[in-house]
């Protein structure tokens, strides 16, 4: 005689044992591949990086401002130039609150030491720092020579990293990279934030460069459809002071390799 087949309707106080070992198995099996997945996903995914942003905190510091290769305070450290570079509140570059002060000035900012008072992001000694103020920023400046800077050619290269933007980068974000940022990265790049290529070597960032065309124009649009990937793109470096630069033909665009990308971020709030 065949078996009735077992009816379980959810009111019932008590299932029936066939269906109780099929929901037991079931649980059993995701609670193991929910584990399973846990795992997996710690060991692939890096932990933050080692990045400091003194978020509520306006620090005061005095330099010479200057707008090439991108707007920065340089100021000086054991005899050597630092540089900082600068950017706007929010998904924006410096520019737009350096602007009035510019043409006040009549362009000839570098002329000037001023004092700045912002918030500073860092990552492996690079130093950046967030206009949080606005024009407001700009709390003081005295007709000050700047001294020469180190600038100097050192030829063509091709490079494979990441393009990022900076903001997020070195400190507001944690880690601010791959192509779940991609996004975000977009938008600040966007909004005037000078765009870095990132170069990893055996897992870990290693180098940075600040990218513009060969007319030193900026290159902000035209990048974009690589930002967050892992690419490999040719172009001429030029040292200004602590800080590399390569400069991109627009011709090397349409040469971009780009690589399949790989790993998980995750953005820190």
């Amino acid at each position: 005689m065949k078996e009735q087949d077992e009816f379980y309707i959810g009111w019932q106080d008590e299932a029936p044992k066939g269906f109780q070992k099929a929901a037991l198995i079931f649980f059993a099996v995701v609670s193991m591949s929910a584990i399973a997945f846990a795992g997996f996903f710690s060991r692939a995914e890096k932990g933050f990086v080692d990045s400091y942003f003194d978020f509520g905190n306006l620090t005061e510091v005095s330099g010479h401002l200057v707008m090439v290769p991108a707007p920065a305070l340089l100021t000086e450290e054991d005899g050597k130039i630092k540089t900082i570079p600068l950017v706007g509140f929010g998904k924006f570059g410096a520019g737009p609150v350096l602007e009035p002060f510019q043409s006040k000035l009549s362009g000839n900012i570098s002329n000037y030491k001023v004092t700045i008072r912002g918030t500073y992001f860092e990552y492996q000694d690079k130093r950046w720092m967030e206009l949080t103020e606005g024009e407001n920023s700009l709390i003081d400046f005295e007709a000050t020579a700047l001294r020469n800077r180190k600038i100097s050619q050192n030829g063509s290269v091709t490079l494979s990293g990441e393009i990022v933007d900076p903001k997020c980068f070195f400190g507001v974000m944690n880690p601010g990279t791959k192509a779940v940022h991609r996004s975000c990265a977009r938008r600040c790049i966007s909004g005037g934030i000078v765009p870095v290529l990132a170069i990893r070597e055996n897992g870990e960032f290693v180098d940075y460069y600040m990218l513009e065309d060969t007319s030193m124009e900026d290159i902000y649009q035209d990048i974009l459809p690589f930002v967050g990937l892992p690419i490999t793109i040719s172009g001429d470096v030029t040292a200004y002071d602590d800080w590399k630069v390569l400069s991109i033909k627009n011709k090397a665009l349409s040469q971009v390799q780009v690589h399949t990308p790989s790993t998980i971020a995750m953005c820190r709030e």
